[in-house]
């Protein structure tokens, strides 16, 4: 039987990025969604995925966090479970739950962590990414555990 799909899009909010005066709409999609109105938290559960612009962030299920002080829906946090993938314009993160802070521009991906970016990749537990100033930062999970990098080169042809 096919799986009907509840296709909901969620427009959430506007978001102020803090090097723009732009705003970016975050839409999610999912199978089911349930809302909590007096906690300001939406739950979107299978094949769930939060659209911002160029950002996607895709699990099993995301808990999308509204701001609390203000009545303007505007996203604060958006955790994710199982199945995580993040996808930015230049890199691929992967893992099995993340926390999303979209005020600080930052993420937290945890458990089988990789990161793709231009052909290299990054093993580990734990990766960091301030998408402001692109640092990435892998770490593993026990102090003698060790993270992985594999850098890509191109070859060029001889003419």
């Amino acid at each position: 039987m096919k799986k009907i799909i509840l296709l909901i899009f969620f427009t959430i909010s506007f978001i102020k990025l803090s090097h723009s005066e732009e705003s970016i709409p975050v839409d999610v999609v999912a199978d089911s969604m349930q809302w909590n109105d007096k906690e300001k938290i939406a739950y979107a559960k299978g094949n769930a995925e939060a659209n911002q612009g160029e950002r996607k962030l895709s699990a099993d299920e995301l808990i999308v966090h509204l701001n609390k002080n203000n009545n303007n829906n505007e996203v604060v946090m958006i955790e994710a479970q199982g199945n995580v993938i993040f996808i930015t314009k230049t890199e691929i993160g992967s893992g099995e739950k993340a926390k999303y802070d979209l005020i600080k521009n930052y993420i937290i991906i945890e458990d089988n962590v990789q990161l793709k970016k231009e052909g290299n990749v990054m093993v580990g537990q734990y990766l960091e990414m301030d998408l402001l100033t692109g640092v990435s930062k892998i770490k593993s999970e026990k102090e003698n555990d060790r993270v992985r990098v594999r850098f890509s080169t191109e070859k060029k042809e001889l003419e």
